[in-house]
């Protein structure tokens, strides 16, 4: 069971504080739930049941992940797992997964995608495109929220690793 304060991943809305344990003020609802406030978005509370067993929700990552996620970035280029090809149909298993390194491959390999179309003077297709932007939030986020950092800071740096042909 997770505490208030803590911050926690959820579903493919990404990193999240848990502002309280309660009954939500929702006629009809009762039993204890998650107050979930996602970091980067401050428009509504998400309520979860504590007993969820629908949507995934872990704790975020340690500095010392974040700083090996970080490494294996930096030498992508030479990472076997990080250069597999991946099929538009593993996309939204590798992005509900919520698998730190699942996220990094699918970048990395979305990216890898972008290149070569940008090679023939294509743009990437609109599917790849939100598969890319949705990836990069929920590994983005996490890293920044982790390393106290801003979510553009670990964009340039990430891209800048990630992207490399």
């Amino acid at each position: 069971m997770f505490e208030v304060e803590d911050k926690v991943c959820y579903g493919v809305v990404g990193v999240c504080q848990i502002e309280q344990i309660a009954t939500p003020p929702i006629k009809g609802v009762e039993g204890d739930y998650y107050f979930l406030q996602p970091v980067y978005d401050s428009k509504g509370i998400i309520y979860c049941p504590v007993k969820n067993t629908k949507v995934a929700m872990r704790n975020i990552i340690t500095k010392a992940e974040c700083k090996k996620l970080i490494e294996r970035a930096k030498n992508c280029k030479k990472d076997p797992l990080l250069n597999e090809k991946v099929t538009p149909m593993q996309y939204d298993e590798m992005v509900k997964s919520q698998d730190t390194l699942q996220l990094m491959h699918l970048i990395r390999a979305l990216y890898n995608i972008k290149n070569e179309r940008a090679k023939d003077l294509r743009k990437m297709k609109s599917a790849d495109s939100r598969m890319l932007v949705a990836a990069r939030k929920l590994l983005y986020g996490e890293i920044a929220v982790v390393t106290d950092s801003d979510f553009d800071d670990v964009s340039e740096i990430l891209d800048a690793y990630l992207s490399i042909e």
